[in-house]
Formats: C-alpha cells, structure tokens, sequence
C-alpha cells in the first residue's frame, strides 16, 4: 500500500514540478493535479466538479481568462457530442428540437463567455 501512494506522490510531484518549470496559468496546474487526483482516487467526478467550480468562480466572477477559455472549450465539446447524437436515427422530432434548442444556447453561451475575455 506505502509503494502505490508513494508512486501517486511520485506522479504528482513530478507534473506539479513540470507544470511550474514552464510556467503554466496556476489555474492549470491545478486543473492538471486535479484531473491526476481524481484518477488516482477512481473519482470519476471529482476533476469534473472541480472544473465547473473553476469555471465559475474564476472565469464567471473574477473574470479571470484561463478560466473563462476553460468553460469555453468544455462547452465546445459539449456541442460536438449532442450534434454528433443529433445525427443518431433513434431520435424523433422533439428530441432533435431539444437538441437544436440546446446547440443555440450553448453557441449563445460562448458568445458571452468570449465577449467577457475582451
């Protein structure tokens, strides 16, 4: 057991190290140890949490720019998926308006968020 969380200290130590040597956005590095922990927990949820925490208080209050392209990027894939699923022949009608209806927010989302990095 002592060898496992001495090879997980190990592993974040060294991305901790890596990440301040080329002087990353401190919101990334911990976005970075972050995702580290939450694999190396098994908590499936807790990078992503994290992340919307980020997100929402750096990036939505603070207005801080790493943050704010953070929740960008999230929603830009978010909206690859549901259009990817848009094309999925199992959906009816309301449903895929459902999906139209949430791609337009998430556009109209980005717009905002972009015109808040200016």
């Amino acid at each position: 057991m002592a060898e496992k969380k001495f090879g997980a200290v190990e592993i974040l130590r060294e991305k901790l190290n890596d990440s301040v040597s080329l002087c990353k956005d401190p919101l990334e590095i911990v976005l970075e140890i972050a995702e580290l922990v939450g694999e190396l927990s098994g908590e499936k949820n807790f990078f992503p949490t994290l992340q919307g925490q980020i997100s929402t208080n750096y990036g939505l209050v603070l207005k801080n720019k790493f943050a704010i392209e953070n929740e960008i990027e999230i929603l830009t894939e978010r909206m690859k998926k549901i259009e990817e699923s848009s094309k999925n022949p199992e959906f009816d009608d309301e449903e895929r308006r459902r999906m139209i209806f949430a791609l337009e927010r998430h556009k109209k989302e980005i717009e905002r968020l972009e015109s808040l990095k200016a």
